[in-house]
């Protein structure tokens, strides 16, 4: 939980006799575990070598991602732009309004954004806008936490 992660598919040569392609694989990887589809798929060959020199850079980029941290102001750029692009439903008749997003902690990014009414929220909404931030920022291999407050008055 709340650990970077990529799929590493060993016997690579095994699979090239097989005509199986990359895309197949990562698709069935896809299909099995859609929790972790914001990780990279990485295939190998432990035997022949293929690929494997592809393995640590893409381990050290996951754990950059992990580690990285946002400022408030880029953050709030992209929650806003989101949000133009699909505004949040109301909530009860009333308007729901982000006051700002933020950073509280890295590895794993997680963020807080302060909204007038958090319980209105859907999940769905909040996928949209942890897409529309991998989408920004990247965010490849590592889990993102989106957290909900009411603004203190």
């Amino acid at each position: 939980r709340g650990r970077g992660c990529l799929f590493v598919v060993n016997k690579w040569d095994l699979a090239l006799s097989l005509d199986v392609t990359k895309n197949s694989i990562e698709e069935q990887i896809r299909e099995k575990c859609k929790f972790l589809d914001f990780a990279p798929v990485i295939v190998l060959s432990a035997l022949s070598g293929h690929g494997v020199e592809f393995l640590l850079p893409q381990v050290e980029l996951v754990y950059e991602e992990y580690k990285k941290k946002i400022s408030t102001g880029k953050l709030n750029d992209c929650i806003e732009k989101a949000i133009e692009r699909n505004p949040i439903p109301s909530y009860r008749g009333k308007f729901v309004k982000v006051q700002y997003t933020t950073q509280i902690k890295s590895c794993p990014p997680t963020l807080r954004c302060f909204v007038n009414y958090p319980e209105a929220i859907h999940f769905s909404y909040k996928r949209y806008l942890t897409n529309s931030l991998r989408k920004t920022f990247g965010l490849s291999g590592t889990p993102v936490k989106l957290l909900f407050s009411g603004k203190k008055k």
